[in-house]
């Protein structure tokens, strides 16, 4: 009998240079981890469609954008647009896992769950198992919806009810915290939690120490100042507005302060925000690759989003033990614990957060202890990548 090598397909609906950052910045160490361990691993993201993939999902979107009820409508020809994207990148995981004997495939959204599974009964898949990751904070159209993909409560009942479907066909599905599974279940109204839901934190990442002079050095900074950093996309959720307007009340007492946004995205109204403050040439954006000079560099880290499943750049920093301001939402007190000060998403509290940190070096030396501590408690790469080790094999 031939030796069968244990297999498995990733799919995200990623583009290729994205590996290094979000989704793909937690997934390349346990795919690199289980290629080490024997195991035949393809990671599959939206590059790999073929060269008629995208012409062929165009002229469906042309088709469906001229439906009466579609037509006048632009959030819904924008939810239309990412469905489509998704179904079309689980149908072509489904070719692949056929054409290349794949006996695994794990697809880190439930949309994209929902086009293999589809693909799968079209194809007749056999003897392949698959499953979920749920990388948002509660169901699926939840989180899209708070990330801008507007949805009306009709679309939001239709959806769900097609989440649970597919979760209820998948193998498995996991999500990164407890508090996300279980706010999971409250979004889709299940009783309790599916035996075969799981929860697979992300693994500590490896930070080299840096002195933090030599890294101000590095990145040009004011050797003097002090830095606090933001880390994320710029977009609503984040609510970087809250942390620029709290520069706006410290900046004039504080000369030497200084806020660092590192993210891609419309930068223009936190600009003219902090312009307005008299604070504009102390505000910097910088789009980067490795974010551990950035956080050697800083004072403090501050996160002001209000949601989040894990909360990665959270965990980053902590891991890096930089004193860590978070606000209290989704995942996060979970995944920081004592790691980190939590707070609510409130602009006054977090500028006391901020002066407290800034007049009170023992404070700030005593917060990134904590973090250190916290971060000691942190699953390894190699414990992680164990835990799906079995997800894949049970």
């Amino acid at each position: 009998m031939p030796i069968i090598t244990p297999n498995v397909l990733m799919v995200t609906r990623e583009m290729s240079g994205d590996r290094r950052y979000g989704l793909g910045r937690s997934l390349m160490p346990v795919v690199d981890a289980l290629s080490g361990l024997g195991w035949r691993v393809r990671y599959l993201c939206q590059e790999d469609l073929p060269a008629s993939a995208k012409p062929n999902r165009q002229r469906w979107l042309n088709r469906l954008n001229r439906l009466p009820w579609i037509r006048t409508k632009v959030h819904l020809q924008h939810l239309v647009a990412a469905l489509t994207e998704r179904l079309q990148m689980g149908w072509y995981a489904a070719e692949i896992a056929r054409e290349e004997g794949f006996s695994a495939v794990h697809l880190h959204d439930p949309w994209l769950g929902w086009g293999f599974w589809f693909g799968a009964k079209v194809l007749r898949l056999r003897n392949v198992r698959w499953g979920v990751t749920e990388h948002g904070f509660g169901c699926y159209s939840r989180a899209t919806h708070e990330d801008g993909l507007t949805q009306g409560p009709l679309a939001q009942r239709w959806l769900r009810r097609l989440e649970a479907a597919t979760l209820a066909a998948a193998n498995w599905v996991v999500a990164p915290t407890q508090l996300a599974v279980d706010q999971l279940a409250r979004d889709l109204a299940l009783p309790f939690n599916p035996t075969h839901w799981h929860v697979i934190p992300h693994a500590a990442p490896y930070v080299v120490p840096m002195d933090q002079t030599l890294a101000r050095a590095q990145l040009g900074w004011d050797l003097n100042g002090f830095h606090v950093i933001g880390v994320g996309r710029l977009v609503p959720l984040k609510r970087f507005d809250i942390l620029v307007g709290a520069f706006a009340s410290l900046a004039k007492r504080y000369p030497s302060l200084h806020l660092h946004l590192l993210g891609d995205g419309d930068r223009s109204s936190f600009q003219q925000q902090a312009d307005a403050a008299g604070f504009g040439d102390r505000l910097h954006f910088a789009v980067v690759e490795d974010v551990q000079p950035y956080l050697a560099a800083a004072d403090v880290y501050a996160s002001t989003s209000v949601t989040e499943s894990f909360g990665l750049a959270n965990f980053e920093a902590m891991v890096a033990g930089l004193s860590c301001i978070c606000t209290a939402v989704g995942g996060v007190p979970e995944v920081m614990g004592r790691g980190a000060w939590l707070i609510p998403v409130n602009q006054d509290v977090l500028v006391g957060a901020i002066e407290e940190l800034i007049c009170n070096p023992d404070q700030r030396q005593a917060l990134s202890a904590r973090a250190r501590v916290q971060a000691g408690l942190a699953p390894t790469v190699a414990s992680v990548t164990e835990q799906y080790v079995q997800l894949y094999r049970q």
